[in-house]
């Protein structure tokens, strides 16, 4: 064999190693695909249970939550800024999870669930008079989305916000 033969040889061999180094490299990217939108669907299931576990775990906020569902115009000063706070947080935890959706880090499936409950919450009658009031605080996809597409959806006919009171 001549200097020659092993130089082509050396060729084939670095090019396989190449060709097996990118297979490998594919599927650690699928891999570390699969493990970063199984972290992002944790978390943003972990923010909305943070949020509900908060709500029962504080009757008073649950029950101005209610009434700010019903008539978020009722509420007096101290119990709109409670509302609002909670409130801020849900619609935070749900432009989070609509740009994850968006960029395809959660799964369509899950962000239909995460739709469903927006709908029930901000298609109630106080839902959507914070809507009105406070929109002005969210990206400007997310307020489009809200509007164009969560406030025009009819919610189920058995949705209830917090599982209280039927949508009209």
């Amino acid at each position: 064999m001549t200097l020659q033969d092993l130089g082509n040889l050396g060729e084939i061999l670095g090019a396989l190693a190449v060709v097996i180094s990118l297979f490998y490299v594919g599927s650690q990217i699928r891999q570390n695909t699969a493990a970063v939108r199984y972290s992002t669907a944790q978390a943003v299931h972990d923010n909305y249970a943070a949020w509900y576990t908060h709500l029962a775990a504080d009757g008073e906020l649950a029950r101005i939550s209610i009434q700010g569902l019903k008539d978020y115009a009722s509420l007096p000063d101290v119990e709109k800024a409670r509302f609002v706070s909670n409130f801020m947080a849900f619609l935070s935890y749900s432009q989070n999870a609509f740009y994850q959706w968006r960029e395809g880090s959660l799964t369509s499936q899950l962000w239909a669930g995460w739709e469903a409950l927006m709908i029930n919450l901000v298609s109630s009658p106080g839902g959507k008079q914070f809507w009105a009031e406070r929109a002005y605080a969210f990206g400007e996809e997310f307020q489009s989305h809200v509007v164009n597409v969560i406030m025009k959806r009819t919610p189920a006919p058995e949705a209830r916000p917090l599982g209280v009171f039927k949508l009209e």
